[in-house]
């Protein structure tokens, strides 16, 4: 995996061409956009988390989406009127995975190890409305490589537009492997499930930006730079009673309430984040999150670097950039 990371507006590589599937892999309906998502394409249990709604090949390499973020979500609770950073990250995720298995010739039930997460937004048009703001995601592929009509790993670009404007740019390196291999790849930790017991203190959740005490994803350690990674008992969001480790959103959403936390009690909004993913979280040991300034690479800005460790290992690092509040 790949040991640094630049935040920025992203530049699509010269794709390779990507096979034309032999016969529709969908089965939904069609609605006016293209083949409607179901929750398995997205791997999301709850259709409330579903954000990605319909797709359409453009050509070998290009594809296009829809999406729709909700104004009021449980978890996603929108900050300053703009919403919530991760769901940019989390349209990425679901929109890759949706073409992998719709387009690309990945079954469901295979596993997928997401290498790097990289996206920038544009904070002028992350305004929410009233209601649900709907979306259009221009997706390039790149970097593919295929084994027996199937998907094995890729680079997906995307540019997200609220009403022709762009809201967010980014990218995500994937590759997926079969159910055996993945048996062999995690060995014993295959049945590992999160186990629930006496659940730490939370930090403040007006530092980490959180709607309430069970969103919190950081317990104190007694550092103001380092704290415990901690996950509410059955929470619809952090939780999933099927993942045999931490799922890696859950990681980007403790490293934005780390950056937030570390540079309070400033207004740090973040609107740039890349992530570089080393391994996974594991179940049963404690994941230390560590949080640091580091210089800006654009003036009138703030930078955190934040490290998720087990055992010493890093499992992930993450680079947060805000614009400083205006005087």
């Amino acid at each position: 995996m790949s040991e640094t990371m630049q935040v920025s507006t992203v530049q699509p590589r010269s794709p390779h061409p990507l096979p034309a599937p032999a016969g529709s892999r969908a089965t939904g309906p069609r609605g006016p956009h293209g083949v409607r998502v179901t929750r398995e394409f997205v791997h999301r249990p709850l259709a409330d988390d579903m954000l990605v709604t319909s797709w359409r090949r453009l050509d070998d390499t290009r594809f296009s989406l829809t999406a729709r973020w909700p104004h009021d979500h449980g978890y996603f609770t929108p900050n300053r009127g703009r919403h919530h950073l991760i769901l940019a990250g989390e349209t990425i995720r679901q929109a890759g995975l949706l073409l992998c298995h719709a387009e690309l010739g990945v079954p469901l039930g295979h596993h997928f190890i997401l290498g790097d997460l990289v996206y920038t937004t544009h904070p002028e048009h992350l305004a929410v409305g009233s209601g649900p703001t709907p979306l259009t995601i221009d997706v390039i592929c790149s970097r593919t490589r295929m084994r027996a009509g199937t998907l094995t790993s890729g680079r997906f670009d995307m540019t997200i537009r609220k009403a022709g404007r762009i809201v967010a740019t980014g990218h995500s390196d994937v590759t997926v492997t079969t159910p055996a291999v993945y048996r062999r790849l995690r060995g014993d930790r295959l049945g590992a499930r999160h186990t629930p017991g006496p659940l730490p203190d939370p930090v403040p959740p007006r530092l980490t930006g959180s709607a309430q005490d069970r969103d919190v994803l950081l317990s104190p350690t007694g550092r103001p730079d380092r704290w415990l990674l901690r996950l509410a008992p059955g929470h619809p969001a952090v939780v999933n009673p099927a993942n045999d480790h931490v799922p890696g959103m859950v990681l980007l959403d403790a490293a934005q309430q780390a950056a937030r936390t570390l540079t309070s009690p400033g207004a740090f909004v973040p609107y740039a984040f890349g992530t570089v993913f080393h391994r996974y979280a594991e179940h049963g040991t404690p994941c230390v999150i560590e949080a640091r300034r580091v210089p800006s690479a654009l003036p009138c800005t703030t930078t955190a670097q934040v490290t998720g460790l087990q055992d010493g290992d890093p499992v992930f690092v993450s680079t947060l950039t805000a614009l400083d509040p205006r005087d």
